[in-house]
């Protein structure tokens, strides 16, 4: 009669760890939706970040950049290195063209490799605007608490966020394809 009683108590105690679990992964996604809510519905943008490329034959490629989002389109212009500071890409309706002191160079429809540095920021908002949440939960980075959230696309690339404060201000990003993390966004700045 004793094992039975504990070991019922014991299935009920399993049972309440998992279900507080799930409700605070449910109010977890709650917060990070409202946020995404509220963030998609300011009509621009302005993100400044570091982003670190890491390509399949390792080379590691580090740029500063600043995209600016807004009913016109999307710009992304590099800040450093200094080699080339004030080129900027353009992309409006899918076309996208490249500018540097005036000139301007078409560049066609769309990276066909896939992600680059200079299509980082873009694809951060893409995963902001239609991620699908696979997974949340809450750790410590550089001593704040941060939200992490694990995003998908439909074609299955991966954006894991960081985000910090009851603001849930991005603080960083790291974008997976096939396994491997290719793009680190370090936000220093987003509006």
């Amino acid at each position: 009669m004793v094992k039975i009683r504990r070991a019922v108590t014991l299935a009920l105690m399993i049972s309440l760890v998992f279900l507080a679990g799930c409700s605070g992964s449910e109010k977890l996604e709650e917060d990070f939706e409202l946020w995404r809510e509220s963030f998609l519905a300011v009509e621009e943008h302005e993100i400044t970040a570091d982003v670190t490329y890491s390509s399949s034959d390792d080379r590691v490629c580090e740029y500063s950049l600043r995209y600016i989002s807004s009913e016109d389109g999307e710009t992304i212009e590099v800040l450093s290195p200094e080699l080339i500071t004030g080129v900027s890409a353009r992309i409006e309706n899918g076309e996208s063209e490249l500018t540097f002191d005036g000139a301007i160079l078409e560049t066609g429809s769309g990276v066909t490799e896939g992600i680059s540095p200079m299509t980082a920021l873009p694809v951060f908002m893409d995963f902001i605007r239609e991620g699908h949440v696979e997974n949340l939960g809450r750790e410590k980075m550089e001593d704040v608490e941060v939200l992490v959230t694990e995003l998908e696309l439909a074609d299955g690339e991966k954006m894991t966020l960081w985000q910090a404060g009851a603001e849930m201000e991005p603080v960083f990003a790291a974008i997976r394809k096939e396994n491997s993390v290719i793009l680190k966004i370090n936000i220093s700045q987003i509006k």
